[in-house]
């Protein structure tokens, strides 16, 4: 009768206490960039009739304005044209995205 050999489970590589693993190493190809929408360097100054645009960052479920008064949705990211005061008002409160 021959000996029995015992053979040891194969251990995966110790890795190094310093070394990073990279989305490559896990077999994810390289990543892309994806441009929506180019952002303002700069404050958009009001157009002739006092009006300027802004984009929400958050979504104000009912805003007032006006008299009389008239209820608002404001969505995230949608751009709306505003008076200049209003922009200002939800600036000031963070809603506008910069």
């Amino acid at each position: 009768m021959a000996p029995r050999t015992t053979q040891q489970p194969e251990q995966p590589e110790q890795l190094e206490e310093n070394e990073v693993t990279r989305p490559s190493d896990l077999g994810f190809g390289p990543q892309r960039e994806i441009e929506v929408d180019r952002i303002r360097e700069t404050r958009q100054a009001p157009d002739d009739e006092g009006f300027i645009q802004i984009r929400m960052n958050q979504t104000v479920e009912e805003f007032t304005y006006g008299n009389p008064h008239v209820h608002y949705r404001l969505e995230a990211g949608k751009i709306y044209r505003v008076p200049v005061n209003i922009g200002a008002y939800l600036d000031s409160l963070g809603y506008v995205w910069h």
